[in-house]
């Protein structure tokens, strides 16, 4: 468990986007927690939209200043949050893994996507802001979505509260944190490993030279995937150079 000390929590009825709010703000503890009932701006990877119905869902953001943390090595924060989602939906759900870098899936839906944008001083990250959005009483989705999406009430009925789910991911999330802050990252992307969505499971993909057949080994420490394909070769991608068809 995390001590009052080290995190300050906010919420509010709305926002344009509560990585936005962070990325400005001047926190009072070493960990501020934002969230809120709804997001006129909420956004995803790259420039996507995360869609949500008002009071339905979670959606938070943290803002550290990581002490020591290379920019090499930030995709650990990433890992962290997934997996302190993943832990929490657990609870609720089957079928839940982690799709490549960060979103979340039960069986082949999306339930969760987060957005991380890092401030480097130099080498090594300044100031971290990860924004989560969790599917958790919505009953429908707009069409056209790049991934089917679902929620927990969905999946298994009933009508859940989002502040207790953030209480228990913060939860979840600030011991991870704490490995971080001591520089101890090897378990975290060893257990990240574990849920990977589709590792190890021969896979349709496309990328830029077009569509092929391979199957994930591993993610490494900066966050590329590694895809080995049918003819035993490996090709390394960032975000967005590779998409799963399935």
């Amino acid at each position: 468990m995390h001590s009052d000390q080290e995190l300050e929590y906010r919420h509010f009825a709305e926002l344009d986007s509560t990585n936005d709010y962070l990325r400005s703000f001047r926190p009072l503890a070493p960990v501020t927690v934002v969230s809120a009932d709804f997001q006129t701006k909420g956004r995803g990877q790259v420039g996507n939209t995360w869609h949500s119905d008002k009071g339905q869902n979670l959606l938070f953001s943290i803002l550290l200043m990581p002490e020591g943390l290379k920019a090499t090595d930030a995709f650990v924060l990433s890992q962290a949050m997934a997996l302190s989602i993943k832990k929490v939906l657990d609870k609720y759900l089957a079928g839940v893994s982690i799709k490549w870098p960060n979103d979340i899936y039960c069986h082949d839906r999306k339930i969760c996507g987060t957005l991380i944008e890092n401030a480097l001083m130099g080498k090594l990250v300044g100031r971290s802001v990860i924004g989560s959005g969790i599917n958790v009483n919505q009953q429908t989705f707009p069409e056209g979505l790049a991934a089917p999406a679902t929620s927990i009430s969905l999946q298994v009925g009933g009508l859940y509260e989002p502040a207790k789910l953030l209480q228990s991911v913060m939860d979840y999330f600030m011991e991870y944190y704490r490995h971080i802050q001591r520089g101890e990252y090897d378990a975290i992307r060893k257990e990240y490993h574990e849920y990977l969505y589709l590792r190890g499971i021969k896979t349709h993909l496309q990328d830029v030279n077009g569509d092929y057949w391979g199957t994930i080994s591993r993610v490494l420490p900066d966050g590329h995937l590694i895809v080995t394909d049918e003819a035993g070769r490996e090709r390394r991608y960032a975000f967005k150079e590779v998409r799963f068809i399935r």
